[in-house]
């Protein structure tokens, strides 16, 4: 069992009350589309097709919505696709012409391809980089809303927050798609001469072609990191990163490789720290806008909402071996 330590950093402020009732929304049935990214060869050989919810947004986008009246089963139908980046916007399409109500998707270049696709059909997007998307939060045109993470504008935080932890470390490795949100690359660069960092980038967009991503793949990318013997390993995530999670963490441990994550769940799976938003608020987050678009309201008038509250989680068990882990690492003290 993981020990984890969790310090709130700030003050999560819902941007809708919840509502009193639970009732089921009489007479209509409502059709959600869902565009996930998964490419086939992800999958262990033989393996059953994959469901929606995979994971802790996709289980809080479903709770909220029940909460909301909206129950999958009942008066709601969900419509997923999975595929890899070159299937989403064939994927998304083909719901466009299901005439679901709204569709949902996660990831800042899945957003980019799917809206790039989606003319007409309210969409609601998870982003780390809202800008991508929108020339302002409060007022997104078009058919367009959704709930932004913040990873982008954090990056130099986690760096910093890495540094603290391993203070002696020089080299640090920048594990990333760089299609996938350039600007979290660029602050990062920024940031590292005056934390006395040098940024070394390992480009997963290879290992993360169309069908071609697998366990197979992820080692060679890995590989690539060990090749380089960085002091620590800073991740920016992606779907496709964050479905491999336990095998990222696996091999910073096994390499003693102290590393900073965005998310939470890649701590759970054995990684040092990270220091981001909660995914299963921005799961929730995202089921207000979509129950609001459900109810009637165009997407155009629901503003872009940003992550207010944000964790910096420690793996205890991993922390606690922090010397034999790497020589310069040892636990932050709690402040």
């Amino acid at each position: 069992m993981w020990l984890i330590a969790t310090l709130t950093l700030s003050i999560f402020v819902a941007s809708v009350a919840a509502r009193e009732s639970w009732a089921q929304k009489p007479g209509k049935v409502y059709r959600v589309g869902v565009v996930v990214v998964l490419p086939p060869n992800l999958l262990p050989p033989n393996a059953p097709r994959p469901s929606f919810p995979g994971g802790p947004l996709g289980r809080a986008l479903l709770d909220r919505l029940a909460n909301h009246g909206y129950i999958e089963g009942k008066n709601l139908v969900i419509e997923a696709r999975f595929g890899g980046y070159e299937r989403l916007a064939e994927l998304a399409a083909e719901l466009e012409r299901l005439h679901v109500d709204v569709i949902f998707t996660g990831g800042t270049k899945a957003s980019r391809i799917v809206s790039d696709a989606v003319k007409e059909t309210p969409l609601v997007i998870h982003s780390c980089d809202p800008f991508e998307h929108v020339a302002r939060l409060a007022r997104p045109e078009g058919n367009l809303t959704g709930v932004t993470c913040m990873t982008t504008e954090l990056s130099p935080k986690r760096l910093e927050l890495l540094k603290e932890v391993v203070p002696n470390a020089v080299r640090v490795d920048y594990l990333s798609d760089p299609d996938d949100a350039p600007p979290g690359l660029k602050l990062t660069q920024d940031a590292a001469p005056r934390l006395g960092i040098k940024l070394h980038v390992t480009d997963v967009q290879a290992a993360d072609r169309l069908q071609t991503w697998g366990e197979s793949d992820l080692r060679i990318a890995l590989s690539a990191v060990a090749k380089e013997h960085p002091d620590a390993l800073f991740v920016y995530p992606d779907p496709i990163l964050i479905a491999e999670r336990k095998q990222i963490a696996e091999f910073a441990v096994t390499n003693r490789l102290p590393t900073m994550f965005a998310f939470r769940e890649f701590v759970d799976a054995g990684g040092l720290m990270s220091y981001g938003s909660s995914l299963r608020e921005m799961g929730a987050s995202a089921a207000e806008l979509v129950a609001k678009i459900l109810d009637g309201t165009r997407p155009s008038e629901l503003p872009v909402e940003q992550a207010t509250r944000f964790e910096l989680v420690i793996n205890l068990k991993t922390a606690s071996s922090a010397s034999p882990f790497h020589p310069r690492c040892s636990p932050a003290p709690t402040r």
